[in-house]
């Protein structure tokens, strides 16, 4: 009788824990369960905390939500991950199972784990925007925490998905707990404070680093060239005051749109001025018969023309003009240097008889451009030489003429992680056949730390992500604990 009582003692005790090892285990991110892929559920509650009414109602909403606004929400309930922080295991669950629409990432994850009683909204890029932190945190804390302080765990996810899915269906309800947030215009109004102190900064170092040669007022400025240089007293009323002003005013207005307006403004506005200096400063040098310094200014300020892409307004129209002028100059009249004389443009043909072979050859292969200009009373030859800036061909070692072309390179010593390395560069002259090489340093290589995690997250994402549709997140929402 002792003997089998002490059977039975010992099967209860093993009993015991088997039940509480299964009830205590701790989930990692690749033993979670993805119901998606087994069942279509979006509910995946390995340890039973919700019961199968309550799931079968979160599929329901869930699969409704999906249809009409393509968001997909998953659910994920665990007694326990361990000492996983919460939002780093959420963050790599979410990019595993790729929650969301891969075109949108409009995906949204709830963890709930019992043992650390805690509840994470995790949300995709797109969510960031109608789903921001601070609302997550705020149906945490007034819809589900409550409910789960009386051990209501089914009535406080569905509390939380209910208010989920009026955000995400009525924009109308999400604008309105929008306007009731003050932290949204706290977090705006430091966020602007934030911009705002490091534009004085960067501001005042950028002043203080071009008052020796930087202004058209400074003592070392070069007189002697065409320059699109503002006086210091505009530069720091234009780039100190006035962003100090936008930065105070535009915020009242209460809307992105008008801060985005009016920025654009004042940089569209400065990349104007910028332009009209140029030109006000070429004409100076133009009338003094320098055009050659006039074209080789426009040409070294080209980047100008950039501003298109980010100011498409008024710089797809100023791109035209600019070009226009840079090619105006090259056909302006000269004057004679020696007699004062009006010179005349040769044509192609006329000009080659005052070219040498080197020259023609250049011409012949588009490297360089060359304009001859002959005055009407003298006589005088005066040659221009213009440099093709897509040309392939450089000047040549020996004859110096941009008749030299790459024809092999090899590598001499190969680079590491540690050091760099040398490359051979051959070229051969079209013009005199020359030969040369040049010795050339091939960078360093560097690894990157995160190059392997990538491939990894990325092979996962797509390998499990499937389920769901491939969306992603940037880390965005908020924890509540009770």
């Amino acid at each position: 009788m002792r003997i089998k009582l002490s059977e039975k003692a010992l099967y209860l005790v093993c009993l015991f824990l088997l039940v509480h090892s299964a009830f205590s285990q701790s989930y990692t991110m690749e033993t979670v369960p993805n119901v998606k892929l087994q069942t279509n559920s979006y509910v995946s509650n390995p340890d039973g905390l919700l019961r199968e009414s309550t799931v079968n109602q979160i599929d329901q909403k869930l699969i409704s939500l999906e249809q009409s606004t393509t968001a997909q929400v998953s659910v994920v309930m665990l007694n326990s991950i361990g000492d996983e922080d919460m939002t780093d295991f959420a963050q790599s669950l979410f990019e595993k199972w790729g929650i969301g629409q891969a075109t949108k990432d409009n995906g949204l994850l709830i963890l709930f784990v019992q043992d650390q009683k805690t509840i994470r909204f995790h949300t995709g890029f797109g969510l960031e925007g109608i789903l921001p932190d601070v609302i997550c945190k705020r149906i945490q804390t007034q819809k589900m925490v409550p409910l789960f302080k009386e051990g209501n765990v089914d009535g406080g996810i569905l509390a939380g998905i209910d208010e989920v899915a009026k955000i995400l269906t009525d924009p109308a309800y999400a604008e309105e707990i929008n306007a009731a947030e003050k932290p949204v215009e706290l977090a705006k109004s430091g966020f602007l404070i934030i911009i705002l102190a490091l534009w004085l900064v960067i501001s005042l170092i950028a002043f203080f680093a071009k008052l020796d040669s930087g202004f058209s007022n400074s003592k070392n400025s070069n007189k002697e060239a065409p320059n699109s240089k503002m006086s210091s007293g505009r530069w720091f009323l234009f780039w100190f005051v006035l962003p100090f002003i936008l930065f105070v005013v535009l915020p009242i207005a209460n809307s992105w749109l008008v801060m985005f307006c009016g920025f654009y403004l004042f940089f569209t506005l400065a990349a104007v001025a910028k332009y009209l200096r140029m030109n006000k400063s070429a004409n100076t040098f133009i009338a003094k018969g320098k055009y050659r310094s006039v074209f080789d200014f426009y040409q070294e300020n080209k980047g100008v023309l950039s501003l298109v892409i980010l100011f498409p307004i008024p710089f797809a129209f100023l791109k035209k003009q600019f070009t226009n002028k840079m090619n105006s100059i090259r056909t302006h009249p000269r004057t004679c240097r020696k007699c004062n004389g009006t010179c005349v443009k040769l044509s192609e043909k006329e000009e080659n008889e005052f070219l040498s072979k080197a020259a023609q050859y250049e011409e012949t292969l588009k490297s360089v451009d060359y304009d001859v200009w002959k005055c009407g009373q003298c006589n005088d030859i005066h040659l221009e030489a213009y440099l093709n800036e897509k040309t392939k061909y450089t000047p040549c070692s020996m004859c110096n003429t941009t008749a030299a072309r790459l024809t092999n390179s090899t590598t001499k010593v190969a680079a590491t992680t540690s050091s760099t390395g040398i490359m051979i560069y051959s070229y051969l002259c079209k013009f005199c056949k020359h030969k040369s090489t040049v010795e050339g340093v091939i960078p360093q290589i560097v690894v990157s730390s995160s190059s392997s995690s990538s491939s990894d997250s990325s092979y996962s994402s797509s390998d499990s992500g499937g389920s769901y549709g491939g969306g992603d997140s940037g880390g965005g929402g908020a924890s509540s604990s009770w």
